[in-house]
């Protein structure tokens, strides 16, 4: 369970592969990071297919989540921080990811040579990270997509997630002229508005209508959708507080932590997902439950790394996307239409993904599908070498 610790004791972890999995040919590992429950026993495919049509790929369990709670986080029956920092923390999950890999190898379900390509997207895009950080010679490619990195954003003195006001300017200015007049709803809306802004241009126009009916003190628009359960705020916190979401809270605390520890009070509408997480992570931030260290060294990664922004993804901002190809010897930065999802050009977007995993950047193909993306936004850059 815990690899720093071998008297810890062991569990048993698993793995799918995709259906018509080759292990002739090339090999995606999947990642997802734990704050999405979405691998299990008896997985859906058909999102996974949607993103790598035609790839090999493997979707790992994640440590935390059902079937792999461990009831070693419960001494005496609660939550005891400490350990699931350590037993559910992302370094943990690294660990796990090898020895899929190496498990792979031993059964002959991996090419020769054992090497592996990665993807990952959002929380899951650190998580790749972190794995080319501690076991990046195993890997050909990655591709990060509308993700974050919580050190370079430090080095850069900006927060981990986005800024609102960067993002809309426009919305910013109406949301603090409602904080100025606030109507005791401050935790609820932000929740309603950051879930609203994942969904990409839809969401986004929902949003702004739903803002300027309370500039106005017009209740029914939000009203009318907090009745959806994705957006209503006290159910959320509901579910998070079930055992079963301690895990995807570890990982927040982890990703999020470290700014909420700075100045959890002084966020705002500007933030909205630090308003509502500081409430969900309020025992991880009072019991100041340690941090890990996700300081990367991304210089020693040699294989190829294809990094995707979506312009207007309320979580991550491009510039992030731009930070993080840069630091890789072998990047290319890709900015695109659409929002944290990645929800436009669905085609385009599988065509990228197909054509990097399985010929690389400097195939003719991938280089075409990198030089025309669709509508190609006015802050599409070149590649970084």
């Amino acid at each position: 369970m815990d690899y720093a610790d071998e008297s810890s004791g062991r569990f048993r972890a698993f793995y799918v592969l995709s259906p018509n999995f080759n292990p002739q040919g090339p090999v995606v590992f999947f990642l997802t990071d734990g704050q999405m429950e979405i691998v299990g026993p008896g997985v859906d495919f058909s999102f996974f297919d949607e993103q790598l049509p035609g790839v090999s790929y493997v979707l790992i369990g994640h440590r935390g989540h059902s079937p792999t709670v461990f009831p070693e986080v419960y001494p005496n029956g609660e939550l005891d921080l400490r350990r699931a920092m350590n037993l559910y923390g992302s370094w943990q999950r690294v660990e796990d990811i090898e020895r899929v890999r190496q498990d792979m190898v031993s059964a002959r379900l991996l090419p020769s040579g054992g090497r592996i390509m990665i993807f990952g997207a959002s929380g899951a895009g650190v998580l790749a990270q972190q794995y080319l950080d501690r076991h990046g010679e195993h890997v050909a490619r990655a591709l990060l997509a509308t993700t974050g990195a919580p050190d370079l954003a430090r080095q850069q003195r900006w927060t981990f997630a986005r800024n609102f006001a960067e993002f809309d300017p426009g919305a910013a200015d109406t949301l603090s002229e409602i904080a100025r007049h606030q109507n005791g709803r401050r935790l609820s809306l932000a929740y309603m508005l950051f879930q609203l802004g994942r969904q990409g241009q839809s969401g986004l126009a929902t949003l702004r209508k739903i803002i300027r009916a309370e500039l106005s003190h017009n209740p029914l628009p939000y009203a009318w959708y907090e009745l959806h359960p994705s957006l209503n705020w006290w159910l959320s916190r509901a579910l998070l507080g079930l055992p079963a979401a301690d895990a995807a809270k570890v990982r927040m605390y982890e990703l999020l932590g470290s700014d909420l520890q700075n100045g959890a009070c002084s966020y705002g509408y500007d933030l909205p997902l630090y308003q509502w997480s500081a409430e969900i992570l309020k025992n991880f931030l009072h019991q100041h439950a340690p941090l890990p260290n996700l300081q990367l060294d991304r210089s020693r990664f040699q294989g190829e790394v294809l990094v995707v922004s979506g312009k207007d993804d309320v979580v991550f901002s491009p510039a992030i996307g731009k930070a993080i190809a840069s630091a890789y010897p072998s990047a290319r930065f890709l900015l695109v239409r659409g929002g944290h999802r990645l929800e436009l050009d669905h085609e385009y977007q599988r065509a990228v993904r197909r054509a990097f995993f399985l010929h690389g950047l400097q195939a003719r193909d991938t280089a075409s599908l990198l030089d025309s993306p669709p509508s190609t936004p006015v802050e599409q850059g070149g590649g970084v070498q």
